[in-house]
């Protein structure tokens, strides 16, 4: 054996380790249903159970520090109007929102629609049955979402509190404005 079949040998032998760990990984093996919720896109629903869900996004803007947003608006721009349309642009934004993520829960509601009555035909009743659940959860949602784009239109208070916080911030950059103003002037 020479100096150079030793090289090959323990180049050989790490590649072997390497697929032989990769071949121990539980999602290297690709089942059908494994296929099934991937081209579905239940893997992104169901990976959103656990991590996040569309309407998350609705609440994750909501919950937005409006107001250190409208403080620093202030003190690049104090005008009124500026502030009066980037309140408009907050709502605009909202309003996109709600419609990705009405268009992705019924995007979703007809996949499942469809993977029920495909299951359903091949007798898959534990599939099927949590393929409903699934769309129980999906069509509550979609109704909550509904509700929150009417409440916004009715200016509920949880759904305008993100304008109230940017236009108190917009006050205090006012205010830090006009104190900073006067410090300078004495």
């Amino acid at each position: 054996m020479g100096l150079f079949d030793v090289f090959k040998r323990k180049n050989s032998d790490e590649q072997f380790k390497e697929s032989e760990q990769q071949s121990d990984e539980p999602n290297s093996v690709d089942t059908s249903e494994q296929n099934l919720l991937n081209n579905g896109d239940f893997s992104s629903t169901n990976k959103s159970l656990s991590a996040e869900l569309p309407i998350d996004e609705i609440y994750k803007y909501l919950q937005f520090d409006f107001e250190s947003r409208g403080y620093e608006d202030a003190l690049s721009n104090p005008d009124i109007s500026y502030r009066d349309m980037n309140k408009k642009l907050i709502v605009s934004n909202l309003k996109v929102i709600f419609k990705q993520t009405k268009q992705t829960y019924t995007d979703n509601l007809n996949r499942t629609d469809f993977h029920i009555s495909s299951r359903s035909q091949a007798g898959l009743v534990d599939i099927v049955e949590l393929l409903k659940n699934q769309k129980s959860m999906l069509t509550e949602h979609l109704k909550e979402v509904i509700k929150m784009e009417e409440d916004l239109e009715k200016e509920e208070d949880y759904m305008i509190g993100m304008l109230l916080s940017y236009e108190r911030g917009f006050l205090r950059g006012l205010a830090a404005l006009s104190l900073e103003t006067l410090n300078i002037k004495r």
